[in-house]
């Protein structure tokens, strides 16, 4: 091996980058906000006449406060909390560093950041619960206002609810899985029953970065004996996904029946049911996309996170919840859950024995860092622990505490109002329309359109021109600005129904008349029979023998499946707008699958290749 020379080792450490040597290396979106900032403040500087590099590393109180008024005044229509400011602040420096390769800042300029008229009070972090969880998916199942492009994303959105309450992972994590990221098992019956148990684990491989790199977790979640309601079982909608994707190693196992007649082989502990190395980079969630013969799933395009949150935001909307519901809804509730099964609340003899009581003791807390990854438990109770307190009044009298009532009380099904205003109407967007700076932008807009279709003929036309950039610029803000306003009004309705409603409820109790019910959709406003099917398998009841419970579980699979490989298109669809859900009691006894049947043929979804633009040329249909 030759030997480098003194001189080689010297120059290297002349020529070493200290500032590259350290910098860490950061996500696509943080990068993405840095970029951003940057784009800012060299926009500050050209606009005031400063150079960039040499004031940033210089920088004083009264530059740094005036390019922050400067900011807000840009970002005034969006920019409301101090939080925001901070991150923006945050970032900043993370810029200088980059920049100048100063890495202290004068403490004096930090103070700063106090001020500007922003809001300093933090948003209310609401905990979705299961029985939380359990009206979500009630909803995403029966409500005709739930839409899709293809049904695969219905059951891709169930299986990650259900994934993100269990696991508590953030929504990259739940997307980043792949099929080599999930395991089938069968294991034993510990009870001692004929039937093997089947067992699902999956490693969460794309967690947050921050202070390092972390260790893969790995969660088993073992099927549930009897389970009461197949609508929140995992494994259904797991299941479903492998049996669409055909991803199964062994080529003969092909249908939920084959999977529940399996048995542990003589002699084993274990019979692992393996997937196929051909789709082990594939995304177990991914997104569709439109090609020449219809909407696609992509073989290989994960779900972007933008679509998640976008589609549980309607969901929650939908149900009647009046918190916004989000992938951290579930992560805060799996975090209480864990954090509420740590209490010890027996003394037992021995101090080396275990609690035996299957409710409680059995997740520590360490276990509890480990689950949602904090460093400490000082994250937990400072970003998740719910600040609505226990029953105190029982503690301090000495009485049984009411915990049933307390987490009924503190639960977001508590706020379900499916007459809560979730729209604008009519008037109310023709108010909007009547916004002086919404009527100037439409004004400014509707000039250059003009100008332009005049001396050019069509917008399309000057496409690539300056003239079509500030044209779309004009377009854009209009449209912002329109939909700022919509939002800003939206609220003010829902505010005003929150105070004036139980006003007009009691009111009408003392007068004696009834309740005003919301008009609930019926069964047949379902355009397709796979929708109903899946409602009676998912809906029924848990059976008195293991065979039947089989028989039922392969029935919610087959129906899921089926579901699964469906378009919902764009089909006229016959349900009242105000008519978003089935009563519950109408839930649980669906029509049978020939009625329903009969009642789809009027709008088939498996249309003749010739019948209609969404169905041409889908080699998959039948003729």
């Amino acid at each position: 091996m030759t030997e480098l020379s003194a001189e080689y080792y010297k120059r290297m450490e002349i020529e070493l980058d200290l500032l590259a040597l350290t910098q860490r290396v950061y996500t696509d979106s943080s990068e993405d906000l840095q970029s951003w900032i940057k784009s800012l403040w060299y926009r500050y500087c050209e606009f005031t006449g400063k150079e960039p590099v040499m004031t940033l590393k210089g920088i004083s109180i009264n530059v740094l406060f005036v390019f922050f008024d400067w900011l807000l005044t840009l970002r005034k229509e969006r920019l409301g909390a101090a939080s925001t400011l901070q991150t923006y602040w945050n970032v900043f420096c993370l810029v200088r560093k980059k920049e100048t390769g100063c890495l202290e800042i004068d403490p004096l300029i930090k103070s700063q950041m106090h001020g500007h008229g922003l809001r300093t009070k933090k948003k209310k972090k609401p905990i979705m619960r299961a029985e939380d969880e359990f009206e979500l998916l009630k909803t995403l199942f029966l409500s005709v206002e739930i839409t899709f492009d293809h049904e695969r994303h219905r059951v891709q959105l169930a299986l990650i609810m259900q994934l993100a309450g269990i696991t508590g992972n953030r929504p990259a994590a739940l997307l980043g899985v792949c099929y080599k990221d999930v395991k089938i098992t069968l294991l034993p019956d510990p009870k001692g029953g004929e039937l093997p148990r089947r067992l699902i684990e999956i490693a969460f491989k794309d967690t947050k970065g921050y202070l390092g790199e972390k260790e893969t977790n790995e969660f088993g979640i073992p099927d549930v004996p009897d389970e009461p309601c197949l609508l929140l079982c995992p494994h259904m909608n797991l299941l479903t996904l492998i049996f669409t994707d055909h991803a199964f190693a062994a080529p003969e196992l092909t249908s939920p029946e084959q999977l529940f007649c399996l048995r542990i082989p003589l002699g084993q502990k274990q019979l692992p049911v393996p997937l196929k190395e051909t789709m082990h980079d594939v995304p177990l969630f991914r997104r569709s996309k439109p090609t020449a013969n219809g909407v696609r799933i992509s073989d290989d395009e994960a779900l972007p996170d933008s679509a998640l949150r976008s589609r549980m935001t309607t969901l929650g909307s939908v149900t009647g919840m009046e918190l916004p519901t989000g992938p951290y809804t579930f992560r805060r509730g799996n975090g209480e859950a864990l954090d509420n099964s740590s209490e010890w609340h027996n003394l037992l003899q021995s101090p080396f024995e275990l609690s035996t009581d299957p409710c409680t003791g059995f997740i520590s807390e360490s276990q509890r860092n480990l689950v949602l990854q904090h460093h400490n438990s000082t994250v937990f109770l400072k970003s998740y622990a719910s600040r609505y307190m226990p029953d105190t009044g029982a503690a301090y009298r000495g009485l049984e505490p009411q915990t049933a009532l307390m987490r009924l009380a503190s639960g977001m099904s508590r706020t379900i109002d499916r007459r809560r205003p979730r729209k604008l109407d009519d008037a109310q967007k023709a108010e909007v329309d009547r916004h002086p700076e919404v009527r100037l932008l439409r004004r400014r807009q509707k000039k250059m359109f003009e100008f332009i279709r005049d001396k050019h003929g069509s917008i399309a036309s000057m496409k690539g021109t300056p003239v079509y950039d500030r044209y779309q610029k004009a377009f854009q803000a209009h449209r912002n600005m329109k939909r700022r306003q919509e939002a800003a009004l939206l609220q003010k309705v829902k505010a005003r129904y929150k105070r004036e409603q139980p006003v007009i409820d009691i009111q009408r109790q003392l007068k004696g008349l009834p309740s005003v019910e919301v008009e609930t959709a019926k069964v047949e406003d379902y355009v397709f029979v796979e929708r109903v099917r899946v409602i009676d398998a998912l809906f029924s009841f848990a059976t008195s023998s293991p065979e039947e419970e089989g028989k039922r579980r392969v029935e919610a699979i087959n129906a899921l499946t089926a579901l699964c490989r469906l378009l919902e298109g764009k089909h006229p669809r016959r349900p009242k707008p105000s008519a978003p859900h089935i009563k519950l009691e109408r839930d649980l006894t669906p029509p049978s699958v020939p009625q329903a049947r009969s009642l789809s043929d009027s709008l088939p979804i498996e249309c003749k290749p010739t019948q209609c633009i969404f169905c041409l040329g889908q080699e998959d249909l039948p003729a």
